[in-house]
């Protein structure tokens, strides 16, 4: 006989996971912030976090931004926080033989980084992110930073009006790719897209089609998520 010293209140989780160890274990939505926070110590001592809840770290880098987006109160940090939460982890892959096989099929996890008023991405080897660039385009790169002028891959969509965007929000046409990031066929034939600074001149193609599919972020009933849909509806 074993005797384990914990509080019983949530072992009943621990318990059911191990009876159906699910890929996904959906958590119950009248639970409460505190009985969250109290699971979650319960489950990394029974080494069971990242089974259980594998996105955890992702789900509290949305709840901040929407509790942030919540004290700013304005109706764009509202909506765009939303979009940011319901897309903390996703795919991106282009729809037609386009991309080298190191850019074609990436899962993007969102981080607590922060670059240029946006939050960073981090795929999940860590090799690759995806965050705003000096220019305010949304880009792929190797590295990350503020100055990052343009990147190896980036959507066209930038500027002042764009503004700090979700990659949720972003046009599936309006990607394209340097030469080490296209299959050389497409590079040499494809629609070409040249950028210039005062530093270089690149040269770009464009992706015909680069798409983003959610695979988590929080759900309406996600009591921080729930609170900012409520906040914004007040708004209208």
């Amino acid at each position: 006989a074993y005797c384990i010293d914990r509080d019983g209140r949530h072992f009943h989780y621990v318990l059911n996971f191990l009876r159906n160890p699910i890929e996904r274990y959906k958590l119950s939505s009248d639970m409460t912030e505190g009985q969250r926070e109290e699971l979650v110590e319960e489950l990394e001592y029974y080494g069971l976090l990242d089974r259980i809840l594998p996105y955890h770290a992702q789900d509290r880098v949305g709840q901040a931004l929407l509790r942030r987006a919540r004290v700013d109160g304005t109706r764009r940090a509202l909506e765009l926080a939303v979009a940011q939460a319901i897309g903390l982890v996703f795919e991106t892959n282009s729809t037609k033989p386009f991309l080298t096989a190191e850019y074609q099929d990436l899962r993007w996890m969102i981080t607590d980084r922060v670059v240029n008023e946006s939050p960073v991405w981090s795929e999940v080897d860590g090799k690759l992110f995806l965050f705003r660039n000096a220019r305010g385009m949304m880009t792929i790169s190797s590295s990350c930073s503020k100055r990052t002028p343009i990147g190896t891959i980036f959507n066209t969509n930038w500027g002042p009006i764009a503004g700090v965007t979700a990659p949720i929000e972003l046009l599936s046409d309006r990607w394209v790719s340097c030469e080490c990031a296209t299959l050389a066929p497409q590079f040499a034939s494809a629609h070409q897209f040249v950028i210039a600074n005062t530093l270089e001149v690149k040269e770009h193609v464009r992706v015909p089609e680069l798409r983003i599919t959610t695979l988590h972020g929080l759900d309406n009933s996600e009591p921080s998520m729930a609170a900012a849909l409520r906040q914004l509806a007040a708004l209208t």
